[in-house]
């Protein structure tokens, strides 16, 4: 597996159905079965850049209270740092098959607790401490090439990172 940096991009331009979506989703930042409504809405349509052994992240959304919403696209094998992320935190597989390893922190270091397989369709949601980054504490890796939607309650490179 490659462990790697994902570089950041802008969003593709979007519908004005798709940026209704989106606002909606940073709307119920702690409603699960509302975000699974909307995401399973949401066309990624669009131009997702390709990183080689790696993977991308597109920011569609960000809401001046925090919210973020982004697109990752996925390259075979390709794999996260062991990171946490803020208090909501919503995956969706869109295309393909990512690997999701989750952790709990304890005194004498992190503790793999599961590791989950998620399919197109899929999701994950986590809700944690408020105001804290290291909640849902996890790694990713890319299975199959993929494409995935992730929101946020705030910019989810403050999570701290465990790597």
């Amino acid at each position: 597996m490659n462990d790697c940096k994902a570089k950041t991009w802008p969003s593709p331009a979007l519908s004005p159905r798709q940026q209704q979506l989106l606002e909606a989703m940073a709307c119920h930042l702690d409603d699960e079965t509302s975000l699974v409504s909307l995401a399973a809405d949401f066309e990624a349509q669009g131009d997702y850049p390709h990183a080689p052994h790696c993977y991308s992240r597109s920011i569609l959304y960000r809401h001046p209270e925090g919210a973020e919403i982004m697109v990752a696209r996925w390259d075979v094998g390709a794999r996260t740092p062991t990171h946490g992320h803020p208090q909501y935190a919503f995956v969706m597989v869109l295309q393909g098959c990512l690997q999701m390893e989750h952790f709990t922190d304890t005194p004498n270091g992190l503790h793999l607790t599961e590791t989950l397989v998620k399919h197109t369709g899929e999701h994950i949601y986590a809700a944690g401490r408020e105001g804290c980054y290291d909640n849902a504490i996890h790694r990713v890796t890319a299975l199959q090439p993929s494409l995935s939607l992730h929101i946020y309650s705030d910019d989810a490179l403050k999570g701290i990172c465990f790597d």
